[in-house]
């Protein structure tokens, strides 16, 4: 079998997408945020260790006119990165 990381990510952005609309739907009020925010989460941070591997650790993100910015860590090096699709990261600042 021979797949490629970026094709498995593909996979399960698409997967996931389909799925967020039934678990939106069984949570209500409150419990809905809280759903979507940690499905947010949980795909950016499979997103970005795709992108950059297992040891970076994601500090926070945010969502701004269609790009994703997050500050990310690994083993005290600290970097901020952005990406239009959750797929390409750039690297816009290092911190060493």
């Amino acid at each position: 079998m021979d797949i490629k990381r970026r094709d498995f990510v593909k996979g399960c952005a698409t997967v996931s997408v389909l799925l967020l609309p039934g678990i939106a739907s069984a949570a209500s009020g409150e419990n809905t945020n809280r759903a979507s925010a940690a499905a947010s989460r949980l795909q950016v941070e499979k997103s970005i260790k795709a992108n950059f591997g297992g040891g970076f650790s994601v500090r926070n993100y945010s969502q701004s006119n269609g790009r994703t910015y997050a500050n990310i860590e690994h083993f005290g090096n600290r970097y901020a990165v952005a990406s239009a699709d959750l797929l390409d990261w750039k690297i816009v600042k290092a911190s060493l």
